[in-house]
């Protein structure tokens, strides 16, 4: 499996996020400074997406930014990245309409691949945000 690049920051926002005290906003230049640079137009992208999802919170103003809306150590990854990536098809044929392949009608490889895809899921969902942050770092967030 590979991640959108959006899911990928949208994980390490959250990830620089669970590490603030509650209530304690980050603004969204101080979260693309963080991340190496990222431009603050895909930022907020990104953390407009998040908000959507329940995940996070804005605030506007000089004391504004983003803050996490969840407890980190109740969101299970798989479940948000499942989320984050519904859009996206694993394969052309996973899209349903406009599939290309001539294969389609015999092809076993398609279940295979979903099943790997659930499993994958799975596997994330053992764990949550609260464990992506290093050991002797606490969990804050929310």
């Amino acid at each position: 499996m590979r991640l959108l690049a959006a899911t990928d920051f949208a994980l390490r926002v959250l990830m620089l996020l669970v590490r603030q005290p509650p209530g304690r906003p980050v603004s969204v230049e101080t979260l693309a400074r963080e991340l190496g640079g990222l431009s603050r137009h895909h930022l907020h992208k990104i953390v407009q997406e998040l908000t959507a999802l329940g995940v996070t919170r804005t605030t506007r103003g000089m004391a504004g930014g983003v803050a996490l809306a969840v407890d980190p150590a109740t969101l299970q990854l798989g479940t948000l990245v499942r989320r984050l990536e519904s859009k996206q098809p694993l394969v052309e044929c996973f899209q349903g309409q406009g599939c290309a392949c001539t294969l389609v009608e015999e092809c076993r490889l398609k279940g295979m691949l979903r099943q790997a895809q659930q499993e994958f899921y799975a596997a994330l969902d053992e764990h949550t945000l609260a464990e992506c942050v290093p050991p002797g770092v606490e969990a804050r967030g929310r």
